[in-house]
């Protein structure tokens, strides 16, 4: 019997972490019986399934019998299948039910196995907002919405919501949506926060339910940028468009290094939508009690560093000349991180 995990994200939950874990890991894997198929991951980035998505649905029992015919070929009983995308861009999408009814075929409803892991509701909510400036997230309408009055943190999942009829930060409404393709499937409902697992990653727990050797190096992580680094793309973003922006964000992110945390009320959640997220974590409380019996306490508790934010002053001082430094790293043609720093020294030096 071959179990399958079919790890649909969410994103900005330690996605990224894992399937580079897998990746780099994989010859050792196979021998410990689990599988990352080859069969349909990208052969670069991440490492992820995404192509999976990409398929016209006629063709994607050709491509899960394939990664069938891998797992017995290496003599894996346990196959692991990662994108994020089924929670990012695709959880309304008919390719997704087209995958899980492939997969129940092939393996039987019972040993497909739904895994999507979670992180706390606020640094969750920001993290989001974050990836939408540095690349897009959520089939939000870039410049439509950047280029709207309000553009912020709390305007984002104002679009969302007003977009799809729920809340991103609502877990329960995204896993419901997930269920609508896989209903009768077992799913593993899994928190990130160490906290959760007295201290372990949720790499080495996944790899010892997997019966695999862990790692304390967790593969790569997406770059956290300082809080001054994408205000500044929201600038960016705002004056030069996504497609400049994202060709030079890490010129700007290695330019403005992360430092303190500085509260913005852009990047933030305070207000109106501290309410929100604190009245979602509530509700998700209460969904996870009923459908799983993992661990999760520090899931949905409100993390002290958070619980300031909801009637904080802005903390973040962007002084002109930051503004000015971001204008010469975008208008010309050609620019790099080196070109960058000189240009950058040469303005504080005058």
């Amino acid at each position: 019997m071959t179990t399958v995990y079919l790890h649909v994200g969410m994103p900005k939950c330690a996605s990224s972490a894992l399937q580079s874990f897998l990746h780099k890991n994989d010859a050792s894997h196979r021998a410990e019986g689990l599988l990352y198929p080859i069969a349909i991951r990208e052969t670069s980035g991440y490492f992820s399934h995404r192509p999976l998505h990409r398929l016209k649905h006629e063709d994607v029992p050709a491509e899960i019998d394939a990664i069938a015919n891998e797992a017995r070929k290496h003599n894996c009983n346990k196959i692991i299948i990662s994108s994020e995308e089924f929670t990012n861009s695709l959880w309304d999408r008919a390719i997704t039910g087209h995958i899980v009814e492939s997969l129940n075929t092939s393996f039987g409803t019972q040993n497909v196995r739904i895994l999507a892991l979670f992180r706390n509701h606020f640094p969750f909510v920001e993290s989001v907002y974050a990836q939408f400036l540095k690349g897009g997230m959520f089939r939000t309408p870039d410049e439509k919405f950047i280029n709207s009055k309000n553009s912020g943190v709390s305007a984002f999942c104002a679009n969302f919501r007003n977009r799809n009829g729920f809340d991103f930060f609502s877990y329960g409404d995204f896993i419901e949506r997930i269920r609508f393709h896989a209903p009768f499937n077992p799913l593993d409902l899994l928190s990130v926060e160490r906290s959760d697992w007295n201290g372990d990653n949720v790499i080495d727990v996944l790899s010892h339910r997997f019966g695999i050797t862990g790692s304390s190096a967790t593969g790569s992580e997406n770059q956290r940028y300082s809080e001054t680094a994408l205000y500044l793309l929201h600038y960016s973003r705002k004056k030069y468009g996504f497609t400049r922006t994202k060709q030079r964000r890490n010129i700007i992110a290695k330019t403005f290094p992360p430092s303190d945390r500085k509260f913005s009320k852009l990047l933030h959640v305070s207000g109106a939508l501290f309410d929100m997220v604190a009245e979602a974590s509530e509700r998700d409380r209460r969904y996870f009690e009923r459908n799983t019996n993992e661990p999760n306490e520090n899931l949905f508790n409100t993390p002290d560093a958070y619980k300031m934010q909801r009637s904080q002053d802005d903390q973040l001082y962007i002084p002109d000349w930051n503004f000015h430094l971001v204008d010469l790293i975008m208008q010309p043609d050609e620019m790099s991180f080196r070109q960058a720093t000189k240009i950058k020294f040469s303005i504080e030096e005058n």
